[in-house]
């Protein structure tokens, strides 16, 4: 608890103690006026507009006793001279004074291209004092621009070509290797230290109740601080990821901890490894690969897509390596503790919409917030939690909801393509993916007999 406290602190007054610093410019030596934020679109789209609002603080150029300061901003495409404020406009210069702040608003009416392209572009700050001029600050961001592709469009056969192989081979093994023979144990019995042991009826434990809600609001408040901080001082990508990998890891650890405290056995939440594991992550991927298809392909059927350009580069390594840890971390601690923890408190179906709720208000992006979106965001990631915690019930192992969620969420980032439908087309669409994935889970995997008890006490006795 003591180690999570420290790294949330540490991330907090990094951020609020250095904001001014944490831009993409670096300009060594000269820190007399520079960014403070830079905010722009996500995405470009051809034929329509694109805006970038930068923020600067000037703290110490003046050209007079009473602070007076000018600037301009030059432009940079892909490093070739795309604007010079100074020389290509009529006020060319603009005055921000010692000591204050200004924000300035750019745009470019459109983009024309004919294919996905991603450039790179780069600000340079620079103060005019009258008689030459200073570079002060520079800031650099990507810009992908997006283009339409029909759904005849070779860029999107390719990608749906890749997913339909994909899927077929998958299936192919799971039908060759026979069903996935489920485990499974007495309903009122559980794994606890090698031994057999009736689980007490009723609710926990009043403090073992109050800790188990603790928990779930340190690790969502923290996490809702660190984006809030982020969101509010803009602060770069190179400090997100490590600051997002120390908060999730430390929510691993802390939960280790608090299972340990317990004096539980890990085996209760869903740490086990089958006997059939090849069949068990077979089946997780092709749920995945076929979730993923349904969602991706079918809601811009009839309108089209938007391509952007491809994901796969040198730098994929940072945001897999991330998803990775956040998806271990959510399941773990929602899917493998909560779930369980309130299944035995209160039965199955209770303890399903209540960790899908939990689940929802900790994966669900509240920075910035927008209301036209929430629902619709809401509504799918509930939908989504149903899903995992029904996979866990019924395969026993956090193996089937991790292989799941993480391969979800790879071929997500990794596919370039996103449907032209209305948000709650695509949540329709979400709610049909994972009714088809319940039919194939419950039509591939097998669920073997109750064990007699017999069986069952030969079971523990070797175990």
């Amino acid at each position: 608890m003591l180690l999570f406290l420290v790294s949330i602190l540490v991330v907090t007054l990094f951020a609020l103690a250095n904001f001014s610093n944490l831009t993409a410019g670096n300009v060594e030596g000269v820190r007399d006026a520079y960014f403070t934020k830079v905010r722009h679109g996500a995405t470009a789209y051809e034929g329509s507009n694109f805006t970038w609002s930068l923020t600067i603080y000037n703290k110490n150029c003046s050209t007079d006793s009473e602070g007076e300061a000018y600037f301009y901003f030059v432009f940079y495409l892909d490093d070739d001279l795309w604007w010079d404020e100074y020389n290509n406009t009529d006020y060319q210069i603009w005055q921000c004074n010692k000591g204050d702040s200004t924000t300035r608003s750019y745009g470019v009416s459109s983009w024309h291209t004919i294919k996905p392209v991603a450039h790179e572009l780069r600000i340079e700050l620079y103060w005019y004092d009258g008689n030459a001029s200073q570079l002060e600050d520079f800031s650099s961001f990507p810009v992908p621009v997006a283009v339409h592709a029909e759904p005849a469009s070779l860029m999107v056969t390719s990608y749906l070509f890749i997913y339909l192989i994909t899927t077929f081979f998958l299936a192919f093994y799971i039908v060759i290797a026979e069903p996935i023979k489920i485990f499974s144990i007495s309903p009122n019995s559980t794994l606890v230290s090698g031994k057999k042991t009736i689980q007490p009826a009723g609710f926990l434990s009043k403090v073992r109740r109050e800790l188990f809600l603790f928990f779930f609001l340190l690790i969502f408040v923290s996490l809702q601080t660190i984006s809030a901080i982020f969101y509010t001082f803009s602060v770069p990508e190179e400090l997100r990821l490590p600051a997002y990998l120390t908060a999730q890891i430390t929510y691993i650890i802390v939960l280790v901890l608090l299972i340990r405290k317990e004096n539980s056995n890990f085996r209760e939440y869903g740490f086990l490894w089958p006997e059939e594991t090849r069949k068990y992550m077979a089946i997780s991927l092709l749920l995945a690969v076929l979730y993923s298809f349904v969602t991706i392909f079918v809601p811009g059927f009839f309108a089209g897509y938007d391509v952007f350009p491809s994901s796969f580069s040198t730098e994929a390594f940072s945001p897999v390596l991330l998803a990775l840890v956040a998806v271990i971390a959510s399941e773990t601690i929602f899917r493998g503790y909560i779930q369980s923890k309130l299944t035995k408190l209160s039965g199955f179906s209770s303890a399903l919409l209540t960790t899908s709720v939990m689940f929802t208000l900790y994966e669900l992006p509240f920075w910035p917030f927008n209301l036209f979106r929430f629902f619709p965001e809401f509504l799918s990631l509930f939908a989504l939690g149903i899903f995992l915690g029904i996979l866990l019930y019924r395969t026993k192992t956090l193996l089937c909801p991790v292989i799941f969620y993480f391969t979800f969420s790879v071929l997500k980032l990794f596919t370039p393509l996103r449907a032209i439908a209305s948000e709650y087309s695509e949540l329709l669409v979400q709610f049909l993916a994972l009714a088809l994935s319940l039919v194939i889970l419950i039509v591939i995997a097998e669920k073997e007999k109750p064990l007699t008890s017999d069986e069952e006490n030969m079971l523990f006795e070797e175990n």
